[in-house]
């Protein structure tokens, strides 16, 4: 069995197990899920949220977010805790999505790992 397939039946087996699962993170841009994500750990979905808001509204392209201000970034993001290395990770995967990745979430695990502060 390849891992395609592998993968194929445990996808097959939550959606079976979880019908009705969901998302809680709001997002429109696949980048936006991916920062949502970074800005998640040891915070609640909710503030997330809140503060994806605000960050989104702010730096509406994942070339305003490469090129803010560090500053500004971290004051944004300072309510999920963790703020300085979550702005840090998050202008950084912006900048490598620019320049490695044209702009676009990679859709395999290794090009994932890659991401500052994805892992």
């Amino acid at each position: 069995m390849t891992i395609k397939e592998r993968v194929s039946g445990i996808v097959e087996g939550l959606k079976k197990d979880y019908p009705e699962a969901l998302c809680s993170l709001e997002y429109k841009e696949p980048y936006e899920l991916l920062f949502a994500t970074r800005l998640s750990a040891q915070c609640t979905d909710a503030r997330v949220n809140i503060v994806t808001r605000e960050l989104f509204s702010r730096f509406r392209t994942l070339s305003e977010i490469a090129n803010c201000d560090i500053a500004e970034l971290e004051e944004i993001v300072h309510p999920c805790g963790v703020f300085r290395m979550k702005a840090r990770d998050i202008r950084a995967c912006a900048n490598m999505l620019i320049e490695k990745f044209d702009g676009r979430v990679p859709d395999t695990m290794e090009e994932l790992l890659s991401l500052p502060g994805v892992g």
